[in-house]
């Protein structure tokens, strides 16, 4: 079993009204994994699910292989602990004390605490570096000091499941970063599973080894921090316009927000032939000047294929380091057919995808308005020993192509555009 947590069609509901539908999921062993979306999605009641706080209205949920229905309270708080939003103890205590009440699923009511429970309290403590705490007032320390003391508590309980509900909402950036790379350090250094609810999506990005989105009390998108932090997912979840770059050094996602302004639509279609980068700012200008746009063939990855998904533009595209199959060559020539005009920009030219430049000489583009970029270069880009080059001559000599500057094509699209208002 290499699960601490099964989940399998979970529905939970106050009266008739559901808050969560037809859950599953799985949280594997010693993994890191945030739950987000926004209020009132479902993200604490999951939580509270979890724990055992609530009860299911249907379905089933397993913790180390068990059904939670079968666990007592007892042995539940042993497997797992929970580490609230709200830190704010109603009377006040020692933290030393506070600490030792992570025992209590151990303590018998007739024996007491034994001087082995206050060693793992103690070694938890240092461990959150709260030692130095340790006959001071709980409610006297500040925000981020509480919720290490909070987090030693937890640890107290030995458990292997450890969940934490907005941990770090009312903390300053400071103690929020030192709090989530201590939640991390126990994920690793003792093999914790770990289950946050966070609001911060860079926050949850950074920290984390696998994502649940949650909207209206289902499961919208889940998967690593690159798989579920796209585009389309967060604004499919949030209802917000954001960019997401991902760090080539940590392989993360980091989310921020755009303004978009309102894009005037015209009924001027361009496709794009490029590839390596070559055609992302082409791209993303024609996409804001309210162009119909689409590409090909792009190679699964790129830059271009990239930008291209993020706008959710129609795109021809194939596995990267391969020839330009059939297929693949088939949906450009579709495109590139549809479209009012063509866009060729100066990408380097191989054998891989010397299909890019074959389509152009198509029958059915023999008319086709064709802007070509980058004439005077097109010699180095050549790496084909001449083919691209002869096939690029080809392309020039048709009527229905020029080759032009960006600003020459910027001007000839735009008029165009002018003309052709939707």
């Amino acid at each position: 079993m290499d699960y601490s947590i099964k989940i399998e069609n979970l529905s939970f509901g106050y009266n008739e009204d559901l808050v969560l539908k037809n859950v599953d999921l799985v949280f594997q062993k010693a993994g890191f994994t945030s739950i987000v979306g926004p209020n009132g999605s479902g993200k604490s009641t999951l939580l509270k699910q979890i724990s055992g706080i609530l009860r299911p209205s249907q379905g089933s949920l397993n913790i180390e292989g068990v059904n939670v229905e079968r666990i007592n309270k007892k042995d539940i708080a042993r497997l797992m602990a929970v580490v609230p939003q709200n830190t704010a103890l109603e009377f006040d205590y020692k933290v030393m004390d506070v600490v030792m009440m992570g025992r209590y699923p151990y303590i018998s009511r007739f024996k007491g605490e034994t001087p082995k429970d206050r060693e793992i309290a103690i070694e938890n403590m240092k461990y959150t570096n709260t030692y130095q705490f340790r006959d001071r007032s709980f409610n006297q320390l500040s925000g981020g000091e509480r919720q290490r003391v909070i987090l030693a508590q937890a640890l107290t309980q030995q458990p292997k499941i450890l969940l934490l509900d907005e941990p770090i909402s009312h903390l300053d950036l400071q103690h929020q970063i030192e709090i989530m790379t201590l939640i991390k350090k126990l994920s690793m250094d003792q093999q914790l599973t770990v289950v946050a609810v966070l609001h911060d999506l860079n926050i949850a990005a950074a920290y984390s080894d696998y994502i649940i989105m949650m909207k209206s009390g289902e499961i919208n998108f889940q998967g690593t921090p690159v798989e579920a932090f796209t585009i389309q997912n967060i604004r499919s979840v949030f209802n917000i316009d954001v960019d997401v770059e991902v760090s080539a050094h940590t392989n993360k996602p980091y989310i921020y927000t755009v303004t978009r302004h309102e894009i005037k639509k015209n009924c001027v279609k361009a496709h794009v032939i490029c590839g390596g980068g070559s055609g992302s700012e082409i791209i993303s200008n024609l996409f804001n000047s309210g162009f119909e746009v689409s590409a090909g063939v792009l190679s699964i990855g790129d830059l271009d294929w990239k930008i291209s998904k993020d706008f959710e533009l129609k795109v021809a595209e194939d596995i990267p380091f391969a020839r330009i199959s059939d297929a693949a060559y088939s949906i450009n020539k579709k495109l590139a057919t549809d479209a009012d005009y063509i866009i060729v920009t100066d990408f380097y030219i191989g054998k891989a995808n010397i299909r890019n430049i074959e389509v152009l000489l198509e029958a059915e583009l023999e008319n086709k308005p064709i802007l070509i970029l980058g004439d005077e270069s097109i010699a180095k880009r050549d790496i084909t020993e001449g083919a691209a080059l002869s096939l690029y001559n080809k392309i020039k000599n048709k009527k229905s192509s020029v080759a032009v500057s960006r600003e020459e094509m910027y001007s000839i699209l735009n008029n165009a555009g002018v003309t052709n208002e939707c």
